[in-house]
């Protein structure tokens, strides 16, 4: 009996204490996120098709870019409306710093279902960077686990990441706008 009690007491507070792990978010103070522990990391060299009707013609090829320019990558969807906002914002900052070699990549999270919205989306937003599909998820797992949405990762010169964000508020612009200026080397 007494060690049936102890099993159970074990058990309960193994529980309690994962419950406790899943229920911190994201970012809070103190304890790391996922998305610090792959900052100062590489991402994968991926290659990825240009949405059909988007901006773009040809696929992605990170493998071009990474190492010698500040990359931007933006997952999205065409169901997610601060992608709507986040969007022709990042296009804005890629219009000022396309001169300093930016490279801005959305890559939409559409399933199969929908991915066809996905080039003329981007073109009613005015968008005119890298606007790419990754309908089988095989980047976006490896990079974007949690599948947010939007979904933010900066890569400097030297190809490691050096920042991660989920979310996008238009409260956050001038800090974004600050962060690619640095990005890319100077405002």
């Amino acid at each position: 009996m007494r060690s049936l009690r102890l099993t159970t007491t074990l058990t309960i507070t193994a529980l309690c204490a994962l419950g406790l792990a899943l229920a911190i978010p994201t970012g809070a103070p103190g304890g790391p996120t996922a998305a610090e522990a792959r900052v100062g990391g590489r991402p994968p060299a991926f290659t990825l098709p240009a949405a059909t009707g988007g901006p773009s013609r040809r696929p992605f090829r990170m493998a071009d870019h990474l190492g010698h320019d500040p990359i931007v990558i933006l997952f999205w969807a065409t169901w997610c409306q601060p992608c709507q906002q986040e969007l022709p914002f990042y296009q804005s900052l890629y219009q000022r710093y396309r001169g300093r070699g930016l490279k801005v990549v959305a890559i939409s999270m559409d399933s199969q279902a929908t991915v066809t919205r996905v080039g003329p989306a981007a073109r009613r937003l005015g968008i005119t960077f890298d606007v790419v599909t990754d309908v089988d998820t095989r980047v976006t797992t490896q990079i974007n686990p949690r599948r947010g949405a939007p979904f933010s990762i900066w890569i400097d010169r030297s190809g490691r990441i050096v920042r991660e964000r989920e979310g996008f508020s238009p409260a956050e612009q001038n800090a974004i706008a600050e962060g690619v200026a640095g990005l890319v080397g100077g405002g």
